[in-house]
């Protein structure tokens, strides 16, 4: 998110941007305040289900959610891999989003005629693309229905997501169920290493969505060729890095119980269980990155307080992937907040 938004400043962005998360242990109060000097709001969705409540709420569900809930009438959506080529504000003024209200942009492929989402929502086939929802402008007031039955088809997800990936072909559902119109720029999709590159309707790129090579402060990305603006998008992860590691060096801030607990997990290395699946060493450095035993999902590591007790956060570059809590045997107890949910042990080593 620090490069998107940064990028999105760069590339002379104005509009008001709220980012949009689940719980404080995906945006810290410290992250916020990093976040404040470019305009960003912070949004706990969580906080909002409380008023507008959803039966289901995880990350691709959470996209549709905010749409709705946000402030404000006319929307571009982006995901937080997603990094912008050009400043994104014309797209408001173009005639294909005045005429429809909504503009998505394409997939790799059409959606075939075998797909079974077709018949279970009851729309007729047509050979069109697939949604790529990295990034979607829609018009609140022009497109409320279709949002609201995308959200509904995003909150039965545990039926809707077996037929479909994610939540980006549950507007495209929404969409044509509805009869509701929709603009969609001609030129497919670019594709380089780890990167989908999307264009306007005059064929310029704008979007490039790099899903596949996060961004990360603990590992160093790939250099992909083709990719605009990637040493600024690498000089302010650099910047975050920096930003970061004085965030964990400063434990004094901290509570005490997180700072003795942070200063007693540094640069310890861990017996990290995933009881029914598999284990292996875990080292926890000091600067909150993750040594040995790193992966996509155990990048990083941070200590907080949770109803008064202790927690152990194991992070990936996007969300919080377990939080443990300290047992009187010195093993670190908890389970994966997505995915697989498997209960998780990380045991400390001699």
């Amino acid at each position: 998110m620090w490069v998107c938004v940064n990028m999105l400043r760069r590339a002379g962005c104005t509009l008001p941007i709220q980012n949009w998360h689940l719980g404080p242990a995906e945006m810290t109060e410290e992250m916020k305040a990093m976040m404040a000097p470019l305009g960003v709001v912070c949004v706990d969705a969580y906080e909002v289900r409380k008023q507008h409540p959803a039966r289901i709420l995880n990350g691709w569900e959470a996209k549709p959610f905010a749409i709705l809930h946000c402030p404000f009438k006319e929307v571009l959506l982006l995901d937080a891999d997603n990094v912008v080529v050009v400043n994104p504000e014309f797209l408001f003024s173009t005639q294909q989003f005045k005429d429809t209200g909504a503009i998505f942009w394409p997939d790799l492929f059409n959606l075939a005629p075998t797909r079974s989402i077709w018949e279970i929502c009851g729309v007729r086939y047509q050979d069109e693309p697939e949604f790529e929802s990295g990034q979607m402008l829609i018009d609140k007031e022009k497109s409320w229905r279709a949002m609201n039955l995308t959200m509904w088809y995003n909150e039965h997800s545990d039926l809707y997501y077996k037929h479909v990936h994610g939540d980006k072909e549950t507007y495209h559902m929404a969409w044509r169920k509805l009869g509701q119109k929709y603009s969609m720029p001609a030129k497919r999709i670019f594709r380089i290493p780890d990167t989908l590159c999307q264009h306007d309707f005059d064929g310029r790129r704008i979007f490039q969505h790099r899903g596949g090579d996060k961004w990360s402060i603990h590992h160093k990305n790939r250099v992909i060729p083709g990719f605009v603006y990637e040493k600024e998008c690498f000089d302010y992860l650099a910047n975050l890095r920096t930003r970061m590691r004085k965030q964990m060096g400063n434990l004094v801030a901290k509570p005490e119980a997180v700072r003795l607990a942070a200063e007693k997990l540094a640069g310890r290395t861990f017996l990290y269980r995933r009881v029914g699946y598999d284990e292996r060493e875990l080292q926890l450095l000091p600067d909150g990155g993750v040594g040995t035993g790193s992966a996509r999902c155990e990048t990083y590591w941070d200590v907080d307080i949770e109803d008064g007790v202790v927690c152990l956060d194991l992070c990936s570059n996007v969300n919080v992937t377990c939080r443990l809590k300290d047992s009187p045997d010195g093993v670190w107890k908890g389970q994966w907040l997505r995915h697989e949910k498997m209960p998780i042990e990380l045991i400390p080593l001699s």
